[in-house]
């Protein structure tokens, strides 16, 4: 029987370079949607360069770097609340954008994370045939 091997090491990078053009879109979104409030630019700005750059490396070297998965899944989870602690879930767009994209870089960053698991998994095993 034909079995193909999955490439999971591409599945856990692609999530993560989504993870990076998610991360820039935070960066940019307060402007987009007119934010009020500095904290709450500053919060998009911080969150988004986290992003990015926590994916970035995740890229670079997945085998090294899974843990920052789980801290990326941290920022999605602040990015879905932040409207209600900076007072701007009034702005629709602002409130509906964090919702979906935290949902978004939560959503890859575990993907990035289960698929670098399943990689490691599986590397014993294609070292031994």
């Amino acid at each position: 029987m034909l079995r193909l091997a999955r490439n999971y090491a591409a599945q856990a990078r692609t999530a993560s370079g989504a993870n990076i053009v998610l991360g820039l879109w935070m960066i940019a979104s307060p402007w987009v949607f007119d934010y009020s409030g500095k904290a709450a630019v500053l919060s998009s700005l911080i969150v988004g360069a986290l992003v990015a750059l926590l994916a970035a490396i995740r890229v670079a070297s997945l085998h090294d770097s899974a843990g920052l998965s789980g801290i990326n899944l941290l920022l999605a989870l602040w990015t879905v609340v932040s409207p209600w602690a900076y007072g701007y879930m009034t702005n629709e767009g602002a409130l509906l954008n964090n919702i979906v994209v935290g949902i978004l870089i939560a959503a890859l960053a575990s993907w990035s994370a289960i698929a670098t698991d399943a990689e490691q998994r599986r590397r014993p095993d294609a070292s031994a045939h």
